[in-house]
């Protein structure tokens, strides 16, 4: 492939990135979509991960989840190195309603920053998640600027501690779309890794890979 057209695929794909944007300031969630899961009271989450794909360099970021309040989520992403180095931080927050029967329900923005120019719009979104079982399923839409989406996943153990989460969201207004396949597995009791591919259905947009470690940091849970 020559370089301008890696460089078409590659903006494709970046673009495609921001318009699904949980993927800025990720919160609790699973490929590329929120839950209404949320992090323990006073539990601090400290995250790494890299964001790459066919004809791009990788993007390195870092990050944090902590539950400030009972049923409350904040969190804060920002690329370290790599092409998307120089958009700046980006926030999330999430609120979740307990429901009967466990059930969960939760409202939320993701993708919050001063650079919409350069990270996408605020991704504001409901989302509804089934009770803990063996199969748990996701459902919610978001009111993006120019991107009303409707997304839904699914996600269960196979045993051996690993979880593994498939999930489906609209983008560019719901004229295409992202799936995501992946897993979540503890290393130990403090760390997790997750890994995910995302195929997004946009032309020369190519599959992306997300390799994340999770940190929970001790003495800081409930």
């Amino acid at each position: 492939m020559c370089s301008s057209a890696l460089g078409s695929a590659a903006s494709a794909a970046v673009l495609v990135a921001l318009l699904a944007a949980p993927g800025s300031a990720t919160p609790t969630g699973l490929n590329n979509i929120p839950t209404a899961d949320v992090v323990d009271t006073r539990l601090l989450v400290l995250q790494g991960f890299s964001q790459f794909g066919e004809g791009r360099y990788p993007t390195w970021f870092a990050g944090l989840k902590y539950g400030p309040a009972d049923n409350w989520e904040l969190g804060l992403d920002d690329a370290f190195a790599g092409p998307a180095s120089s958009t700046g931080p980006a926030l999330q927050l999430k609120y979740r309603l307990r429901l009967p029967n466990e059930v969960g329900l939760a409202f939320g923005a993701a993708n919050i920053s001063g650079h919409t120019d350069r990270n996408g719009e605020v991704f504001p979104y409901a989302v509804v998640s089934s009770p803990p079982g063996r199969l748990r399923g996701h459902l919610g839409y978001s009111a993006q600027a120019d991107n009303n989406a409707w997304f839904f996943g699914v996600d269960g153990p196979i045993g051996g501690g690993v979880t593994v989460r498939a999930d489906w969201i609209q983008v560019e207004d719901g004229e295409e779309s992202i799936a995501g396949l992946g897993f979540l597995t503890a290393l130990s009791p403090r760390w997790l890794i997750e890994a995910w591919a995302s195929f997004p259905t946009a032309e020369e947009a190519a599959t992306e890979i997300i390799l994340k470690l999770d940190f929970v940091v001790p003495g800081q849970r409930s």
